[in-house]
This record gives C-alpha cells, sequence and structure tokens, in this order.
C-alpha cells in the first residue's frame, strides 16, 4: 500500500517529520527496536553478496550473527553461505569475515574474524563460519552485526565485493 502526499503541502514536510522523528528518537520519546536472533538466528541477514571471475560466479549470503548451536561451550558467530555457477568444474573462494558488536546505528568494535579458503564445486554450495572454532571466541550477549568481503581467487581472480548481515541482539 503506498500514500501519497497531497500536492498543497510544503515540499519541505518530509524533511521536517524526518527532523522531528529524529529529534523524538534522540529525546528516548521513539524507540525504534532492532530485529531479534530468533529460531537459531540462521535466517539470511543482509543482502546477497555478488562476485564474479571470468567464466564463473558466486552470490554469499551472510546469516545474522546467533548462538552456535554445534559448539559444547556457548558461543555467538555467523555463518555465510555461498553458492557458484561456474565452466570451470570448481572455484576457490575466499571469504573475510569480521563478526562487529555495537548498536545499530553507531560505531562497532571488532571483536571476531576469519579468513577462509574453500573449493566449491559448480553449482554447489559451501559454508564459512566466523569466528572459526581455533579462532577468538565471543560469548558476551549483545547487538552484532556480521561483516564480509569476498573473492573469486581460482582459476582467474575476480572482483571483490562486501556486505553486511542485520544488526541484532543476541541474547
Amino acid at each position: 500500500m503506498s500514500y501519497r502526499l497531497p500536492s498543497r503541502l510544503p515540499s519541505r514536510l518530509p524533511y521536517r517529520i524526518g527532523v522531528i522523528l529524529a529529534a523524538a528518537a534522540s529525546a528516548g520519546a521513539l524507540t525504534i527496536l532492532p530485529a531479534s536472533a530468533g529460531a537459531g538466528g540462521q535466517e539470511p541477514g543482509g543482502p546477497t553478496v555478488r562476485f564474479t571471475a571470468g567464466g564463473a560466479a558466486c552470490e554469499a549470503t551472510p546469516n545474522n550473527p546467533h548462538w552456535s548451536s554445534g559448539a559444547s561451550d556457548r558461543r555467538i558467530l555467523f555463518k555465510t553461505r555461498v553458492t557458484c555457477t561456474s565452466t570451470y568444474p570448481s572455484v576457490t573462494v575466499r571469504i573475510q569475515g569480521s563478526l562487529q558488536r555495537g548498536p545499530f546505528i553507531g560505531p562497532k568494535l571488532v571483536v571476531a574474524t576469519s579468513d577462509q579458503t574453500q573449493v566449491i564445486k559448480s553449482g554447489k554450495s559451501a559454508t564459512f563460519y566466523t569466528p572459526l572454532a581455533n579462532g577468538r571466541q565471543v560469548s558476551t550477549p549483545g547487538m552484532y552485526t556480521g561483516y564480509i568481503k569476498g573473492q573469486i581467487t581460482a582459476p582467474v581472480p575476480g572482483n571483490i565485493d562486501d556486505g553486511h548481515s542485520k544488526t541484532v541482539e543476541v541474547k
């Protein structure tokens, strides 16, 4: 459903409404609630990241940060699912991940990173984890965002693309 402002309203009204909403939010009169990491937090986070090289194309989707269900200890991570199609039998993909803690809007602190390379057969998928099991682990509840940078590195190097998950509260 779309709504149009009547044409007789001043043209700066949308700007003024934005200023009023921003003032209300900063005064605490308006609360913007971020998405909560539900049912394992494994839903796709942000937009799909695309990178290409020669006759290969890959799509990476970072999931929202969540509590690990497979680890014996309590830790926060996010997964990136990468699917590739190619004229080559397989391609080598590098994903650099960064788990960041911080508010929905504002500065964030990098709390864990990963740098992984996997060979992915054409038409298949692979999962990349941030942080890695042998890397620095995070177990403090809070607001988290997963950031990734991806690239096909072989048989032909390609462009680099980056993206992020939603900022979610992991309780």
